[in-house]
């Protein structure tokens, strides 16, 4: 059983928290995992973008490098 500690943790929001015990007590599994996954494509989406971030920072900084060993 997943504890709503758990689901608070991994940063469902309250309402989504009560939807996820309403899906159990109705047996609707699938939904209660289709919740679950888009908390995950969300959290990759966010992963991605900070790549691209980070990507961005680093050219950044190679060119700002660059610009003074000219």
């Amino acid at each position: 059983m997943i504890s709503e500690e758990r689901l608070t943790e991994i940063g469902l929001s309250q309402e989504d928290i009560a939807e996820f015990f309403r899906l159990e007590e109705a047996l609707q599994y699938a939904a209660q995992e289709k919740l679950l996954r888009r908390y995950r494509a969300r959290y990759l989406d966010d992963v991605h973008k900070n790549e691209k971030r980070i990507s961005d920072l680093d050219y950044v900084l190679y060119e700002m490098k660059r610009k003074r060993s000219r």
